[in-house]
């Protein structure tokens, strides 16, 4: 069985544990008497070259105390493949210090470790998704998947260019003006969260809505961030954050582009970002014929079909040719 976990942004409040839990292996069963692994990730993605920490631990979960069927090393049963399936060899032992292997164990009872994977597995420190799984002695997980991605870079300008069936636009993102937005976004597309949704909200030269999970108008990504209100104009191709929290106000993952001025919404809205390229895309897609209100769902299914993040070119500085 595949288990993956939404998606968690680094800097939102909180954690998200991304957790694989399993029983003994079926054929085992009577062997291994109630005794399971669980695997543990504290978020869904990470950073290029950050620790990739992984808590495995074996545990009784039975009410009577049980023999442990697990003979071999904790850390030798991992698996480490790619988002093709091809399975990688453990290129180096990690710092982790390997725990006790106790003979029984009592109800409840467990024993394990916290170990950086990504020692082992030097893979795991490259742009990409991966699944990891461990087994041994008749006991195995499920399958986690993490993602690794690029590093946000605050001093740095971001472009996001989104594909769709209609065709493609770009968004220059404003760090200056709502920084956490920003990051959020940025994250969220490079973990590969928006490809494949749809833009469920279509409403004739005013608004196109995208950024729902459920493609319904009503969900939102597990993770919620300050509202970053500011006074900016919202005029034709603002990109602006659905709120998913009033009190106190919080933005997700949802947004709208505007594609007429809004006066009334000066202050009310965290604007992410501004459509620079494509906004007759974007006014296109806005047009196809939709449901009534209220929610405006485009009869034909657009998808935000990939959504690429990419550094803004610096401007080019003075000339300082020699006259010599």
């Amino acid at each position: 069985m595949r288990r993956i976990a939404a998606v968690m942004v680094v800097l939102m409040l909180g954690t998200f544990a991304v957790r694989a839990v399993a029983g003994p292996a079926k054929p085992a069963a009577a062997a291994t008497g109630g005794v399971g692994v669980l695997l543990e990730l504290n978020q869904q993605f990470y950073y290029i070259g950050e620790p990739l920490n992984v808590r495995v631990a074996i545990s009784n979960n039975g009410a009577s105390e049980a023999s442990n069927p697990v003979k071999g090393s904790l850390f030798g049963g991992f698996s480490v493949a790619d988002s093709q399936g091809k399975r990688f060899e453990p290129q180096a032992k990690p710092e982790a210090q390997e725990p006790s292997r106790p003979a029984k164990l009592a109800p409840h009872a467990f024993y394990g470790a916290v170990v950086d994977i990504s020692q082992m597995y030097p893979q795991l420190r490259s742009k990409g998704r991966f699944s990891i799984r461990w087994s041994s002695d008749g006991v195995a997980s499920d399958e986690v998947v993490v993602t690794v991605i690029p590093k946000f870079d605050p001093s740095k300008d971001y472009i996001a260019r989104v594909e769709t069936e209609q065709g493609a636009f770009a968004i220059e993102l404003l760090k200056r003006t709502a920084p956490i937005a920003v990051k959020a976004f940025v994250d969220l597309a490079n973990a590969g969260f928006y490809d494949g949704l749809l833009l469920h909200e279509a409403r004739a030269d005013q608004v196109v809505g995208g950024g729902d999970p459920t493609g319904t108008g009503g969900g939102q990504a597990p993770i919620l961030y300050p509202a970053e209100l500011a006074a900016i104009p919202v005029v034709a191709g603002s990109v602006l954050m659905k709120p998913a929290g009033l009190a106190p106000p919080a933005n997700s993952s949802q947004f709208v582009i505007s594609l007429r001025p809004e006066p009334g919404w000066i202050g009310q809205f965290t604007v992410v970002g501004q459509v620079v390229d494509g906004l007759e895309i974007v006014r296109k897609i806005s047009n196809v014929p939709s449901s009534d209100k209220p929610k405006y769902r485009p009869v034909k299914d657009i998808h935000t079909i990939h959504v690429t993040i990419q550094e803004k070119a610096a401007p080019a500085g003075p000339s300082t040719g020699s006259n010599l």
